[in-house]
């Protein structure tokens, strides 16, 4: 029976993170994947040096699992997590610690390794959403509202990607950390019931997911067709390099030598871009800007970023920033630009960063709009888009190699057959488990909704219950009862790679 329990707390976890982030927030599994392959694009040194340290591995994939921990309890440390408000903060915790020492100290490697987790799940969302998601609603003709569960599976079966997060988080140590930079309260017992929801939950998808591609790659054949095309902007090699870029950014403001007026990370156009389109109602025509620090929202609005055309006239648009003290800055044109015409996106030097200083210097990106159609012979020619797939590539979906033979994070093991039979059969698919809503009002463009009290359950849970119920009734006649596996060999409440 305890195994059972611990199998319906990974789909409650489920539920409960699905119904709490907004439509276009990656999912756990992704955000594992894109820390780990961000490593790879550091360069040799002493911040390379400690994000692919084995013995960090399992910190590195807790940060990037932590922000929507928060969500899987109803507790508003998830919202908060997710941005500048708390890598900032955090980043000057640590400096002021080791700054001195240059972060050669076992506490503060796996301090920095966790900061890096956690800003790869903020930068991850943010380039997804707002780069990715947004044409896939245009694209696909839909609301998007299960594209983050839909890419999960979509790498998980391509691609084999699994996820050793353990939810481990430093539960003795965190909540004295949240207090000394000003987030919301927590205790060991909230942290310890979002760690282990959290990664039992993302388990049960990596073991499971298979059953939904099918049916998430024929809802979203475009998005399906280009997550992992580098051309596609906000695409999942976008995603590992933006944060990768992030990443090198903050080891600077680590050192206390990053400069304010940096230039951003990513956008879309990208500088010196061509052939960008004119329609302002298309979804490629809206600028998207990417900056390494986060902004104070005062200063952030239409006199500050811009589009200016020839002369420096400013292009009537609506600006807008992704979620609470995010990196992201959004600028829709509000009427058609002109046909092969200059234009540069302006960042005035009076934003200011969260951490409190004047960027102190314009930064621009120049671009060139596309050729009206009767003039295409004389101008570059316009990209060819890449096709989209009619079928999905996998026939037969399955697991990730290993899974099956209990090698993985997630294994089958006996169950008691009766334990749930006198459920209601409510629900008799892992997708109808997924796709409940619990409601939650979202924040401004951004991430992730704003968290209402502690304690998990509420409506999500119980209908959660009732699916799995449906799910084992099911199933008792062929197989066990799933039961995640968290064999770490740890004492609760250890983070992986954490100093014993």
């Amino acid at each position: 029976m305890k195994r059972s329990l611990l199998a319906i707390a990974a789909v409650v976890s489920l539920a409960s993170l699905c119904a709490a982030r907004p439509a276009g927030a990656n999912s756990m599994v992704t955000h594992v994947w894109v820390a780990e392959q961000s490593i790879t694009q550091i360069e040799p040194g002493a911040l390379r040096d400690i994000v692919s340290d084995p013995a960090l591995r399992g910190v590195i994939q807790n940060g990037a699992i932590y922000p929507d921990s928060g969500y899987s309890v109803r507790h508003p440390y998830g919202e908060w997590a997710h941005w500048e408000s708390w890598v900032e903060p955090y980043l000057q915790w640590i400096r002021t610690r080791w700054g001195a020492e240059g972060y050669r100290s076992a506490d503060a490697r796996r301090h920095v390794a966790f900061l890096m987790g956690c800003a790869a799940h903020s930068m991850t969302d943010q380039t997804f959403d707002q780069y990715f998601v947004a044409r896939a609603r245009q694209y696909d003709h839909t609301d998007a509202d299960s594209l983050d569960i839909g890419s999960d599976t979509w790498l998980v079966v391509e691609h084999g990607v699994t996820s050793e997060a353990d939810g481990l988080f430093w539960v003795d140590e965190m909540p004295a950390i949240h207090a000394a930079v000003g987030g919301p309260a927590v205790t060991p017992a909230v942290l310890t019931e979002a760690g282990n929801l959290t990664a039992a939950g993302t388990r049960f998808l990596v073991r499971f997911g298979h059953t939904l591609y099918t049916a998430r790659w024929r809802d979203y054949p475009w998005a399906a067709s280009h997550y992992m095309d580098a051309d596609t902007p906000g695409s999942y090699p976008r995603l590992v390099s933006t944060t990768a870029a992030y990443w090198r950014f903050l080891w600077r403001r680590l050192q206390g030598d990053a400069p304010p007026g940096a230039p951003p990370i990513y956008s879309w156009p990208s500088p010196g871009q061509v052939n960008f389109p004119v329609d302002h109602g298309d979804i490629e025509s809206r600028v998207v800007v990417t900056t390494p620090w986060g902004l104070d929202d005062a200063t952030v609005n239409d006199s500050t970023v811009r589009i200016l055309g020839p002369d420096d006239a400013p292009v009537p648009s609506r600006v807008s920033r992704y979620g609470d003290h995010g990196n992201t800055l959004m600028i829709r044109p509000m009427a058609d630009l002109a046909y092969d015409t200059p234009y540069r996106v302006s960042l005035s030097a009076s934003l200011r960063t969260l951490e409190g200083s004047l960027t102190g210097a314009e930064q621009t990106i120049a671009f060139r709009t596309r050729c009206s159609p009767d003039r295409l012979a004389q101008c570059p020619p316009l990209p060819t888009p890449r096709p989209t797939l009619s079928a999905p590539p996998v026939s037969t979906p399955r697991p990730p190699p290993g899974l099956d033979a209990g090698s993985g994070t997630v294994v089958l093991e006996p169950d008691d057959a009766g334990a749930l039979d006198a459920s209601v059969d409510a629900a008799s698919t892992l997708d109808a488990a997924l796709g409940l809503d619990a409601g939650g009002a979202s924040t401004k463009e951004g991430c992730g909704c704003r968290a209402g009290g502690g304690g998990a359950g509420g409506g999500a849970g119980w209908l959660s219950l009732l699916a799995l119920a449906g799910l084992s009734r099911r199933r008792q006649r062929r197989a066990p009862l799933p039961w995640i596996s968290r064999r770490t060999g740890r004492a609760p409440g250890r983070c992986a790679g954490a100093p014993r």
